[in-house]
């Protein structure tokens, strides 16, 4: 456990980063915007308005997940940072 730490405090370990310029992920956002312009072009104003609310609330419901996701990972690292401080294990 000390080695761990040891890397953790000089920063051997990574840090998790992604790349936003994915080819996946671009593909897949020009596929979503593709099939938005073809729903906006086929709708009343109305509903494009819905829809646009209905995106919106999608995406309100991801990101919460994701915060609390994040929330739940950092919660976890500080408890086991924690008993790895206080030597549970010995």
């Amino acid at each position: 456990m000390k080695k761990m730490l040891q890397d953790l405090y000089h920063g051997r370990f990574p840090r998790g980063d992604r790349s936003v310029n994915n080819p996946h992920i671009d593909a897949n956002r020009e596929k979503i915007l593709s099939e938005r312009r073809y729903f906006e072009s086929i709708m009343s104003a109305e509903d494009f308005e819905r829809f646009k609310a209905l995106e919106a609330l999608h995406r309100e419901c991801h990101d919460q997940r994701y915060r609390d996701t994040y929330t739940n990972a950092f919660r976890l690292g500080v408890m086991l940072m924690c008993a790895i401080f206080m030597d549970e294990d010995e």
